[in-house]
């Protein structure tokens, strides 16, 4: 079923093939472990360890997380380019803000798939590189979180499903918890640095929620994240 409306085509779908949903299910599984894998690097840096859960434990799950959220996120990368229901190519996965679907969240998708894989190689060949070219890379390659929330916030079309906003959520949490912790058992001889990290960490939740409030929550926000001119696509529930 087709109609026009505002001078644009609108489609409507009324069956999901089964390449949307892994889709959909590969990016939100790549974000747990991405989150896993953050937390891990959290607790490493807090040098975080007990009599029952020894350091080396940590620092193996972070390392297996982050190659398990690797595998997920290429896992979602061809899906989305595999399934022709939006225009969206192979190069579009790696390099930013090319694409004519959703140029700008699909771009963090992208910053944050190439961070993810600086971080992997870098942690593979640790040995081979240097320690501080080493720190440089990972501590860099972190970002890839922030970005790739953004990016399944900003592009997801299932951002208003319950569930999805309570797993991002609590992946936020997460990360916030262990992040005020990191900056609170960290930097003892620098009390300024850690009242700077949380002061930025706070307008940080405060600017985020109100985007979310205010953009993805919205009725309408997908028909105005970006999608390709003179075509406006629903995918409706089978």
């Amino acid at each position: 079923m087709t109609h026009h409306a505002t001078g644009h085509l609108a489609i409507i779908v009324t069956s999901s093939t089964p390449l949307w949903y892994i889709t959909r299910a590969t990016g939100v599984v790549a974000l747990v472990l991405l989150t896993t894998g953050m937390g891990l690097g959290l607790l490493i840096a807090t040098r975080f360890e007990d009599r029952h859960w020894p350091r080396f434990i940590t620092i193996g799950l972070h390392r297996n997380m982050s190659l398990l959220a690797l595998a997920f996120t290429a896992a979602h990368v061809l899906t989305t380019i595999t399934d022709s229901f939006v225009p969206i190519d192979l190069q579009d996965a790696f390099i930013p803000f090319i694409s004519p679907y959703r140029p700008f969240w699909l771009g963090l998708g992208a910053i944050a798939f190439d961070l993810l894989i600086a971080l992997t190689v870098t942690s593979l060949l640790r040995a081979r590189l240097g320690h501080r070219s080493w720190r440089l890379v990972h501590w860099t390659a972190y970002l890839c979180w922030p970005v790739a929330v953004l990016h399944g916030l900003g592009t997801g079309t299932d951002t208003r499903t319950r569930w999805v906003l309570v797993v991002t959520l609590l992946c936020v949490a997460a990360i916030v918890c262990l992040t005020g912790w990191r900056l609170a058992a960290g930097w003892p001889a620098h009390p300024r640095v850690r009242l700077a990290g949380v002061i930025a960490l706070v307008a940080v939740l405060v600017a985020g929620g109100a985007w979310l409030v205010t953009g993805p929550l919205r009725p309408g926000w997908s028909q105005h994240s970006g999608l390709p001119a003179l075509t406006h696509v629903t995918r409706a529930a089978p």
